[in-house]
């Protein structure tokens, strides 16, 4: 989700504008950002926060340029995105090699900025992991669901068991969470059980290991379907 921006310009005058071009996209997009003001990249690579999703680079600036910050940060280890700002035209290689995502002309045209946000933020929106909200007794919980190994009936209530060893209870109900992951790779194996095939490690009935070692009951009568779908689910992860 694209929440956290730096913008670097030495350009006072490029800063209020892109300031507020951010402005008219968050209003238009209902978003609030968190964004950061650089007037150089070596103040940028001194205080900016490195879980910054989107960094926002002139390229031509007095010092260190924009594409040298953004190779420096690359060399860090940084993975957020970077778009360009520049009124040249032959850094597409450059930019490559620092994995841009997009490159903007001056002078800056808001539609262009707007459209490139837009593609920026449903790019990290698809590389987000899914999450579960559950309701517990201390609130909302959010899991990922990629950290769920099984879900199992406790009464009325149903326990998470979660990867690393922790579980969270929650009031919702078997059936429900079932309906809710169908098409996230869970499998429904023993009326008390709805399983991640994500983490199968053995399965050998009456019995399936998961992830860590944890062991859940497979009901007889549905070993046949949870090999059918488990055989499905392999396929579409390939």
């Amino acid at each position: 989700m694209l929440r956290r921006i730096a913008v670097c310009d030495d350009e006072k005058i490029m800063l209020r504008q892109i300031s507020t071009y951010l402005d008219q996209w968050q209003k238009e997009n209902g978003r609030r950002l968190d964004v950061v003001y650089f007037s150089s990249a070596e103040s940028l690579l001194k205080s900016m926060d490195r879980n910054t999703d989107l960094v926002l680079l002139d390229i031509s600036m007095g010092g260190m340029t924009g594409m040298d910050c953004a190779r420096t940060l690359r060399d860090e280890g940084f993975t957020g995105e970077f778009m360009f700002i520049t009124s040249m035209e032959n850094y597409a290689l450059e930019g490559y090699k620092v994995h841009a995502f997009a490159f903007l002309t001056k002078p800056l045209v808001y539609d262009e900025l707007s459209a490139a946000l837009s593609d920026c933020q449903a790019k990290l929106a698809a590389a987000a992991p899914a999450v579960f909200p559950v309701e517990t007794a201390s609130g909302t919980r959010i899991l990922k669901i990629d950290d769920i190994l099984y879900a199992e009936v406790f009464g009325r209530e149903t326990s998470f068991a979660m990867r690393g060893g922790s579980s969270v209870v929650s009031v919702i109900q078997l059936a429900n969470v079932e309906e809710r992951l169908f098409d996230k790779g869970f499998f429904r194996c023993h009326r008390s059980y709805l399983i991640n095939m994500k983490h199968v490690e053995n399965i050998a009935p009456p019995d399936i290991t998961l992830t860590g070692g944890a062991v859940v009951p497979i009901s007889k009568h549905r070993v046949k379907e949870f090999l059918s779908a488990y055989a499905k689910y392999i396929k579409s992860v390939r």
